[in-house]
């Protein structure tokens, strides 16, 4: 795949989970989300707070970075910002899973997404770079 197509579907798929773990953490606090605290029973917190703000920052917070970078930045960074969000990801939805069990399939899907984050970057490390255009110069005859 060429460098461009991966970036642009890396980037997106970034947004897409900073802009989910901003919702899930604005969710969380609110109450839209209709989860109990009960579920939280066994696990060092009281309400969704630390969770909340857990999930907007450091889930939320490196794939808006991983995207910002991954636009502006060489192959490299891009690569790397988005393979750290994506491992952040796992590790939040790994966590999460051990913490208070496998409850929705939303679980299961963000967990896939940050698995699609590290594979993208994987891609776009390898991907062909851009070709330089071609230079004709005129040499007289």
């Amino acid at each position: 795949m060429r460098e461009r197509q991966v970036r642009i579907m890396l980037v997106l798929v970034n947004f897409l989970e900073a802009a989910s773990a901003f919702l899930g953490a604005v969710g969380l606090v609110v109450g839209f989300m209709n989860i109990p605290v009960s579920v939280l029973n066994g696990t060092p917190f009281t309400d969704f707070t630390v969770p909340a703000v857990l999930l907007g920052g450091v889930v939320g917070g490196s794939a808006l970075v991983a995207a910002v970078v991954t636009t502006f930045a060489s192959r490299w960074w891009g690569a790397v910002a988005s393979a750290i969000a994506g491992c952040i990801t796992v590790r939040w939805l790994t966590i999460e899973i051990a913490m208070i069990g496998l409850g929705s399939w939303a679980q299961i899907a963000y967990l896939l997404v940050g698995l699609l984050m590290i594979g993208l970057a994987g891609l776009l490390w390898k991907a062909e770079p851009r070709p330089a255009p071609a230079i004709r110069i005129h040499q007289p005859v």
